[in-house]
């Protein structure tokens, strides 16, 4: 080998060789240090990819133990809540049994109920108060979300969902109300009863109130007339027959009764005339009778006075001239001259009488008396059909006011006395009564002054054990007065409607109406509970008091009673009611008509491109099995119209054909819990957790406010305790699977890890063996390269 200066070829072949023993070396240090075989790609390119998706599968196993984990911890927290509401349940079933033993009161299951409520309460809080990471779990909202274009279309998620919009249409027959009949309501012993008999009103009178010491009617109606003055005349006081009274033996008829011009009297009443002596046919001599004045407006009796009777043939002549005994209190002494001619077929006896009716002298008003809220008032008719004098009322508004233009229908009340001669006994019944007239409801511009409407109205009373009227207060129902006279409504009652998964309280007084009875009960139903029609004259028969019975037959065949219903058909529309249990066995509420559901075809489509999801008919307003995880839950007034029948006296329901081609629209969306548990995409557990509300669970119209509710409440909670029962037990099914798969995703991980490590993991042994090798291979190379360094040196001795 040649010896040269200018290339050291042997220092160049020692730093090559040097260069890479330390590259080598640096390699080795870097494994040492990192622990790895692989730390760059250049170490192992095929390794490091694979190495790579081994990683990304040991992470994904690790976060998906986890995920596991905190689906555990979510379904545990589902199943706890539901542990609850199963121990609620059982205690609603034992009160349920409890509730359905004879032995407890209407105010004993009042109490009862009350517990039911807030046990029902309660589980609508846990329902959707129960969270986890803010997540709803038991509303259904963590298993789907729900809208519908109309409240007659409502959806309860029952499982994993189809999501989608569906167009809904419904085909219904309609099924059947739940009507309530009550007790008849009679009337106390001391208590009359008015009632207007209907279609016989044509004036503006709202009611006959506070009617005392009437006779009953029967069939034989009292008439009330209104009538007008329409002149500014003034008309002399005038005398008519009203009634006789004769004992055996008498006989006589009456061909004319008058007052001459020098009768001054104002007021309006009855003169009944008692004779005090034999008076015989054909003879001409004087006689004494008594005489005395009835107030019609005031009810005011006076004094008897006796007067003279002169009787020429068969023709007898009572004179009654300025007599001063009959007073009357509002104007002073009545000042007439009376005049009876009686026609004489057998004769007159002592304490034989007649009743006379008198009406006042008046000056009217210019113009029209009723035309500013005035009048006249004639009471006639009744068992004796006797007719009494005519009551003038002059005075502006002294019938009718004008209309104050608030939200209430206000009345004037007047009380008027009736007197009848018992053609029997000769005895006078006096009676009164309260007519109320309704405000003018002055339509266009507003009136100052009211306006009389004039007619006639017919009036039937009742007596004590017969009917009650709408205007006769609860005090005075025998159903409420017990054999020792006490009466329920000295104290306020409570009476509480149960339905539509709510309740109204209605409260009940003494001096309360049948009518406002009727109204409250009525507002209560409709307003309270939700359970009415748009059609408001449905809404005014729901609840009826029977004043006049139907002879055709019906609902309204028995006078004295209510009916109560609903406007819903089916079991959305079934009432119950609550209270003191006097009350309760008072009403003596009978079901006369079961509520049946209504039969729908319900058939579904997709709204978007209208191809038919699926069709089925229903008995009890809901669909289970169309979409997938929903149960569509239908309002029995969806496709069905009600309307008062006039005719039967009914509510009639039928089918809408107009809500027959009507569209529901349904929007669904999947908002299911799915659990990622696997490393890749797809590696899902899907969690479908109910809706477990009241609702869901079927409860919500549950009532153990009588023995044969509670009874029927049993199978209901039986029911929801299945269900509840049956998703803690899919729970628990699912927390062991999840369970398993932490365990299975614990072995996947640590078996990849291993294969992971074998793959990039550094062999520290094998690797300190390399290092050490090339470390020696380092120290050598840096001293023959120092050597290789000197060999040019040689050259200077061939210099010397």
């Amino acid at each position: 080998m040649a010896l040269t200066v200018y290339q050291n070829i042997m220092s160049l072949n020692s730093q090559r060789h040097l260069s890479g023993n330390q590259t080598a070396l640096a390699t080795s240090i870097e494994r040492l240090s990192s622990g790895l075989r692989i730390n760059h790609a250049a170490d192992d390119a095929s390794g490091l990819a694979i190495s790579e998706k081994l990683r990304g599968q040991i992470t994904g196993l690790q976060r998906a133990s986890m995920n596991a984990q905190d689906g555990i911890s979510m379904l545990q927290t589902a199943e706890g809540a539901l542990e609850e509401v199963s121990s609620m349940l059982q205690r609603m079933r034992e009160l349920a049994v409890q509730a359905s033993n004879g032995v407890y009161t209407s105010n004993d299951r009042i109490e009862i109920q009350k517990e039911v409520e807030q046990l029902k309460d309660e589980i609508d809080r846990i329902s959707t108060a129960t969270e986890f990471n803010t997540k709803k779990l038991l509303n259904g909202d963590g298993t789907a979300l729900w809208s519908s274009s109309s409240s007659n279309i409502e959806a309860i998620i029952r499982d994993e969902v189809a999501e989608g919009n569906y167009k809904i249409n419904l085909e219904t027959k309609p099924g059947t109300n739940q009507i309530f009949k009550t007790d008849i309501m009679t009337l106390n012993s001391d208590a009359i009863a008015t009632e207007v008999v209907d279609g016989t009103n044509d004036t503006n009178i709202a009611s006959v109130t506070n009617a005392s010491q009437l006779a009953s009617t029967g069939t034989s109606y009292y008439t009330v007339s209104v009538g007008d003055i329409d002149a500014a005349t003034t008309t002399s006081a005038s005398v008519s027959l009203t009634g006789a009274y004769m004992q055996t033996g008498s006989g006589f008829s009456i061909s004319s009764v008058g007052s001459d011009a020098a009768s001054t009297a104002t007021s309006s009443g009855y003169i009944e005339v008692m004779f005090e002596d034999d008076i015989a046919t054909g003879t001409t001599a004087s006689y004494k009778a008594q005489i005395r004045y009835i107030n019609a407006l005031t009810g005011t009796v006076s004094e008897w006075e006796t007067i003279n009777i002169s009787a020429t043939g068969s023709v007898v002549t009572i004179t009654a001239s300025n007599t001063t005994g009959l007073l009357d209190s509002a104007n002073g002494t009545l000042a007439f001259n009376l005049t009876l001619d009686l026609g004489v077929s057998g004769s007159i006896q002592d304490g034989d009488k007649v009743l006379l009716s008198f009406t006042g002298e008046h000056t009217a008003p210019a113009g029209s008396v009723a035309t500013s809220g005035g009048g006249t008032i004639t009471v006639s008719g009744g068992p004796q059909g006797q007719t009494g004098p005519t009551l003038k009322f002059l005075d502006p508004e002294s019938l009718t006011v004008h209309n104050n233009e608030d939200n209430f229908v206000d009345t004037n009340g007047v009380t008027v006395y009736y007197a009848s001669i018992n053609t029997e006994t000769g005895n006078i019944d006096l009676g009164n009564m309260t007519i109320n007239f309704k405000e003018d409801s002055n339509e266009g511009t507003p009136d100052p002054t009211g306006k009389t409407t004039t007619g006639d109205l017919s009036l039937k009373v009742n007596g004590a054990g017969e009917a009650a009227a709408t205007t006769t207060k609860l005090k005075d129902l025998s159903v409420f007065t017990d054999s020792d006279g006490n009466n329920l409504f000295s104290n306020k009652q409570e009476l509480t409607i149960w339905g539509n998964g709510t309740s109204a309280t209605i409260y009940l007084e003494a001096d309360d109406t049948i009518a406002d009875f009727e109204q409250k009960l009525s507002d209560a139903i409709v307003s309270g509970l939700g359970m009415g029609s748009d059609n408001n004259n449905v809404n005014s028969h729901l609840v009826d008091y029977v004043s006049l019975a139907n002879q055709k037959g019906g609902i309204k065949a028995v006078e004295g009673t209510f009916i109560i219903q609903t406007a819903l058909t089916g079991e959305q529309g079934q009432l119950a009611f609550s209270g003191d249990e006097d009350l309760i066995n008072g009403l003596g509420l009978n079901q006369i008509q079961a509520a049946t559901n209504n039969t729908t075809k319900v058939t579904v489509y997709n709204a978007h491109t209208g191809e038919l999801v699926g069709t089925d008919e229903t008995g009890n307003d809901r669909v289970y099995g169309i979409i997938d995880g929903v149960e569509i839950v239908l309002d029995s007034r969806a496709g069905v119209d009600e309307s008062w029948n006039t005719t039967k006296e009914q509510v009639d329901f039928t089918t809408n054909a107009a809500a027959a081609k009507e569209n529901f629209y349904l929007h669904i969306v999947d908002n299911s819990t799915d659990l990622q548990i696997g490393a890749n995409a797809g590696q899902t557990l899907a969690v479908s957790i109910p809706q477990l509300d009241v609702t869901g669970l079927g409860l919500d119209n549950i009532t153990m406010v009588s023995q044969d509710l509670a009874q029927a409440a049993i199978p209901d909670i039986d029911a929801a305790i299945a269900q509840v029962v049956s998703v803690r037990a899919t729970i628990g099914a699912q927390v062991n699977r999840l369970e398993h798969t932490i365990a299975n995703l614990d072995t996947a991980e640590e078996n990849m890890t291993t294969a992971e490590s074998r793959i990039r993991d550094l062999d520290m042994a094998e690797e300190m063996s390399t290092f050490t090798r090339y470390q020696m291979l380092a120290q050598a190379g840096v001293s023959m390269l120092a050597q290789a360094n000197q060999v040019p040196q040689m050259a200077m001795q061939l210099l010397q």
